[in-house]
């Protein structure tokens, strides 16, 4: 069995050892960050009124993914949403996401979105797994909107 339990400061080296490049960062952040970056870099959920994030954890403990959820009006907004490179194609990122959306609906939220590279294939097919749907006035750009009801 795994855990879902609230991102610590001490998690934060962890996440950035995940993040082995400008591109991965990128992939990882957005443009909202840049490289390089420090691991204390992560901790900015004080600017994000209401955010938090969360670690999914093996059953022996080892972190293997980290999420972060922000309300955003009548949503809830998944980003940095990352797995551990060396555990990657596992199904991690699908429990993640999936804790997530439990996570909203428990909150209430009726809505949940997020943002994904165009070129992250592996990404979008997921999420489209999870039924989230493509903003159709965001498909030729570089960031693709998603979004699906809870």
């Amino acid at each position: 069995m795994h855990s879902f339990r609230p991102r610590t400061n001490a998690d934060l080296p962890v996440i950035a050892s995940w993040v082995p490049d400008a591109e991965a960062l990128y992939a990882f952040a957005g443009p909202w960050m840049t490289w390089p970056f420090l691991p204390s870099d992560l901790d900015d959920l004080h600017k994000r009124p209401g955010a938090t994030a969360w670690m999914l954890d093996t059953e022996e403990g080892e972190p293997v993914g980290h999420v972060q959820l922000t309300p955003a009006d009548d949503a809830l907004r998944i980003g940095r949403l990352i797995v551990d490179p060396t555990v990657r194609g596992q199904g991690w990122g699908r429990r993640i996401l999936l804790l997530a959306l439990e996570h909203a609906r428990a909150r209430g939220v009726p809505r949940v979105q997020l943002g994904v590279l165009a070129s992250n294939t592996p990404a979008r097919r997921l999420y489209e797994s999870l039924g989230f749907v493509a903003d159709t006035e965001t498909l030729d750009a570089p960031i693709v909107l998603m979004a699906r009801n809870v």
